[in-house]
């Protein structure tokens, strides 16, 4: 009986340390593995390196789509700084996202995560400047139609820095950090901001939020807060896609043809 007890236990045991591993690893790689290449035929990407001094060169990522190749006006260009603690391709979805509806997508790699966040937002902003001024030379690319689309710290960084861009019409934040009043230098103006929060980020508390809302303004109709989703907003990628995308359409109107393709047997 002995031997048979200690062999249940044995196995028991087994199964249950087994699936306790599974869990975790699930749940690492729904939090640091979800997001990585965009597999699709309809993408046209280009890789570009911007150098901004001797010293500093931002690797950067222009994302097409071959659907959108015949443009008989520029669109809006979209500028997509990722979180600073990561690497290329982590972001590459929201590139692929914009550029398969038309919009020529620009992303940057700004990995720099030792850096504190003022520090981090200090040393970007003329960075992110001098990027833009390149990106509007871009021939499908409307130089007065700009958006910025920043996460967490990315995402300070795009509001302070595009309201003072008179090019920049709309920044997209998501999971950003509280900005103080003294650190607007200047008024919106024509800028739209639109914001996504979760209300059980742990990284960058609700209250952030609700900070940020106040001191910049922002409309009843030009956010949305998520009762889940955590500070990676995971779950929540379709919606705020399609509330972003909705908001960059009704603000810019942009013209376009799309490339019709039809196989015939």
């Amino acid at each position: 009986m002995i031997i048979i007890f200690w062999i249940l236990s044995i196995f028991l045991l087994s199964g249950f340390t087994y699936f306790l591993i599974r869990i975790l690893i699930l749940r690492y790689n729904k939090i640091h593995k979800r997001w990585g290449r965009v597999i699709t035929d309809n993408l046209i990407i280009k890789e570009k390196t911007f150098q901004i001094s001797e010293e500093i060169a931002v690797r950067g990522w222009i994302y097409g789509s071959t659907d959108f190749i015949e443009y008989d006006h520029k669109m809006p260009g979209i500028i997509i700084i990722p979180r600073r603690d990561k690497k290329y391709p982590f972001f590459e979805h929201w590139g692929a996202h914009f550029a398969l509806q038309g919009y020529p997508a620009l992303c940057i790699e700004v990995y720099d995560k030792k850096l504190s966040q003022r520090t981090f937002v200090e040393k970007y902003r003329p960075i992110l400047r001098k990027i833009k001024q390149e990106f509007i030379q871009d021939n499908s690319v409307d130089p007065n139609k700009i958006i910025y689309f920043g996460c967490e710290d990315s995402a300070k960084l795009a509001v302070l820095e595009g309201i003072e861009e008179e090019e920049v019409k709309i920044v997209c934040g998501i999971s950003m950090p509280k900005i103080e009043a003294e650190e607007i230098q200047k008024d919106r103006g024509d800028t739209d901001i639109y914001l996504i929060h979760c209300e059980d980020d742990k990284v960058v508390p609700i209250t952030d939020f609700e900070h940020n809302r106040k001191i910049l303004k922002i409309g009843p109709h030009d956010f949305i807060v998520y009762k889940l989703g955590g500070h990676n907003i995971i779950g929540q990628e379709p919606a705020s896609s399609a509330f972003f995308s909705i908001k960059v359409k009704q603000k810019l109107k942009p013209i376009y043809k799309q490339i019709i393709k039809r196989e015939f047997a």
